[in-house]
């Protein structure tokens, strides 16, 4: 048996999968020092990509955390940011699906990753509809609907996860009532 070695993403990120004698398998990050591995099955070594430390796919399958994704094309399958993972039939938060009901037009509006000064990622994103939020301080897996955003496309991002549209102010995923986004 040979050394595993650790496959990095396009930007030479290590990501949470090995491969060792044609074999692919993934380690979560919390169970690392146990050196738990699940096997990534049926994987396409020849045409696998690493695309953030939970996601791999080839020309037929996408995987997260080493488990086969049904019905999910690989297909423009990508990272969007540090945040956002997914294609034009699902986006991903590093949670869980982000329930984003336009994947087909979603775009993200920041980075993405931790801000400064700040111990959990969070991102801005937006579809044809609606403007999201996601952060990792909160108990849901996916992206909140800022509720009080009916115009996606004047939705701006601001500094310090501020934000702002043509009539609301926002602070992460709230909006700051009496705020004039024209001041």
């Amino acid at each position: 048996m040979g050394f595993a070695r650790v496959l990095k993403d396009g930007n030479g990120d290590p990501s949470g999968y090995r491969e060792c004698d044609g074999e692919v398998a993934y380690m979560p990050k919390q169970q690392s020092y146990e050196n738990i591995f699940h096997l990534v099955q049926n994987i396409d070594i020849d045409t696998m990509e690493i695309v953030n430390h939970d996601f791999i796919k080839d020309f037929k399958h996408v995987y997260r955390r080493g488990k086969l994704l049904q019905e999910i094309s690989p297909e423009d399958f990508h990272k969007y940011n540090a945040i956002y993972v997914g294609n034009h039939q699902v986006i991903y938060t590093p949670y869980g699906n982000g329930r984003i009901a336009h994947p087909e037009s979603f775009e993200v509006l920041d980075a993405g990753g931790i801000p400064e000064g700040e111990v959990f990622p969070a991102s801005y994103g937006r579809d044809s509809e609606f403007v999201y939020y996601f952060t990792g301080s909160t108990d849901t897996t996916y992206a909140v609907r800022l509720k009080a955003c009916h115009t996606p496309l004047f939705f701006t991002v601001l500094k310090w996860g501020y934000a702002m549209d043509d009539k609301h102010v926002y602070f992460r995923e709230h909006t700051i009532k009496y705020a004039d986004p024209k001041t």
